[in-house]
């Protein structure tokens, strides 16, 4: 059975090169049981092969045929390791140690690209041009230059044909994810489709250095004025789509100075200018560079740091950064209903059955080691490893800045743990969240956040009408609806929903009393007492009265329900 609808020649051999790896690799068996032995090219011989149990763990078998493959299959790799809600973590520890390291293209071939993206012969903008690369990737290899100026930059060159190369891997991994699917149910939990999906989008984006550029470009504006960060400057007039150029940043990789040797003395500095950098990327402007292991971080200068390759950044968008907070603050407070509404609102559940009680539970379990410790004793590594492995067992599929998020943080932790272990992250994310809590209950944020819940209720009650007249006009259409009632207790439940209406009233007005009183603030209508309008002063007194009237209702209410059930 062929794997695609339409075979090209270059399909066909990395389909055959994929099904000869998984072969090596002692995976004989998933080639057979996906239909795959045509593309072997001694397919007759393992009709008669005895399979003999591999000595090494399936994942490793898979880390190694991801390396094998190379290319596509390593950055695939390297993104399922970020997912830990999807992933079990011993495929993650095996994924991360994947190395997107491949041989050089030769000079000629890196200058012709250059000259066809520039439009002119390379010593036309450039007066040197190293032709050994300073580093090589299956994208793109970088090599030292020197402008016409007299100015050092990297060049950042991108491999001829090697867009066209993910495409057609791509398009080859859907079709194996659906035989994997099909012949192996077990692992639809792991939401395959979704990580290639999300791979895809991740791919396409790193094909275009301009997309590169713009990120470098908001990291460099963020800390232009910093005197601990450096970050390279983009050359706009001589980057486009397959060539990337910026400043050459000399330094030392933090990970090839582990012991620091005369760098001793500004040991504690340069981690706690790396801790402080991280920091200011999440809480300050909400854009984080999403991989920052030691080779990416340069020392320059004995204390400062320098961050290199900006594929992949993180986002952070309002309501996840509110989630992520409330996470956070959940743990100092040691408020496990926080945490659990947290992670249920960030993620979304495929179990139909889905039990936040039971989801719960189990949270109880993994993090009572958790309860009456101090946040900076928290070991977040272990932390985020324990909510995944829950994620995984409910289905609850988190978004992937969120996922990228958690993994810069363990990473690190991780980075911490072995070349500073008497530095805590916890110290550093500690204030922070002390900080975001002093902002939510200030006056003007709280009022925004009143404002936020009144126009979410003032569109509930706009749009319910409209969904239930379309909800009946499709039942009156004589689609098939089906409606499981109940005759008992009918009448109460025409008095609980005669109830619901009210209160929904009630809601309405408070909601108008707080957009009335927050445009009486901003057009500073006079009087004017201690800062605030009189007329403000006015409005949160009946808005205080009227939601006092609303919750006295509700626990009147709730009185007579428990003295009609005794």
């Amino acid at each position: 059975m062929g794997l695609l609808n339409r075979d090209t020649t270059l399909e066909i051999k990395r389909i055959r090169q994929i099904a000869n790896v998984l072969f090596k690799h002692g995976l004989a068996h998933a080639v057979e049981k996906m239909d795959l032995k045509s593309y072997l090219s001694f397919h007759k011989k393992i009709q008669k092969q005895e399979f003999i149990k591999p000595i090494t763990s399936l994942p490793v078998r898979l880390r190694e045929v991801f390396n094998s493959l190379g290319g596509t299959f390593v950055k695939l790799g390297q993104m399922m390791s970020l997912r830990h809600d999807l992933v079990p973590k011993e495929y993650c520890d095996e994924f991360e140690k994947l190395q997107d390291n491949v041989a050089p293209l030769s000079f000629i071939t890196i200058r012709r690209v250059v000259e066809r993206e520039l439009g002119a012969p390379i010593g036309h903008f450039f007066k040197e041009f190293s032709k050994e690369p300073i580093a090589s990737a299956s994208v793109g290899q970088v090599h030292k230059a020197k402008l016409r100026n007299g100015q050092i930059v990297a060049v950042k060159v991108q491999r001829p044909g090697i867009e066209e190369t993910f495409k057609s891997d791509i398009k080859i991994l859907y079709h194996i994810v659906n035989l994997i699917n099909k012949y192996y149910p077990q692992t639809r939990d792991y939401n395959l489709k979704l990580m290639i999906e999300e791979f895809e989008v991740y791919t396409k984006k790193e094909m275009d250095y301009m997309l590169e550029a713009r990120n470098i470009d908001i990291f460099y504006k963020n800390f232009k004025d910093s005197e601990t960060v450096i970050i390279p400057k983009v050359h706009w007039d001589l980057t486009k789509k397959r060539i990337l150029v910026m400043d050459f940043i000399k330094g030392i990789k933090i990970s090839n100075v582990k012991d620091f040797k005369d760098l001793a003395s500004s040991k504690t500095k340069t981690i706690d200018n790396l801790l402080n950098c991280v920091m200011d990327q999440i809480f300050d402007y909400r854009v984080f560079h999403g991989d920052p292991h030691p080779g990416n971080i340069l020392l320059v200068n004995k204390n400062k740091i320098a961050l290199l390759d900006f594929g992949i950044v993180g986002r952070l968008l309002p309501e996840m950064i509110e989630e992520f907070e409330n996470i956070l603050i959940g743990l100092l407070q040691q408020d496990l209903d926080s945490i659990v509404k947290a992670y249920v609102s960030l993620g979304i559940s495929e179990k139909a059955d889905f039990d936040a009680k039971e989801f719960k539970q189990d949270l109880m379990e993994k993090f009572g080691e958790y309860y009456g410790a101090e946040l900076q004793q928290i070991d977040f590594a272990r932390f985020f490893a324990n909510s995944f492995e829950m994620a995984r067992k409910y289905k609850i599929y988190l978004p992937l800045n969120f996922t990228l998020l958690a993994k810069t943080l363990m990473t690190l932790q991780g980075y911490c743990a072995e070349y500073a272990p008497h530095f805590n992250l916890a110290e550093y994310i500690e204030p922070r969240v002390k900080e975001m809590m002093e902002e939510r209950i200030k006056p003007k944020n709280v009022l925004l956040s009143f404002m936020k819940t009144a126009n979410n209720l003032k569109n509930f009650v706009q749009t319910f009408p409209t969904e239930l007249s379309n909800m009946m006009r499709t039942i009156t259409k004589g689609a098939h609806v089906n409606v499981d009632v109940q005759h008992n207790h009918v009448t109460d439940l025409a008095l609980e929903v005669d109830r619901s209406s009210n209160r929904i009233t009630f809601g309405v007005i408070i909601a108008a009393l707080i957009i009335a009183v927050a445009i009486i603030i901003q057009a500073n209508v006079p009087p004017i007492i201690k800062g605030m309008p009189l007329l403000a002063y006015v409005g949160f007194f009946f808005i205080g009265w009227l939601t006092f009237l609303l919750t006295v209702s509700i626990l009147r209410e709730r009185r007579m329900k428990k003295g009609g059930e005794l």
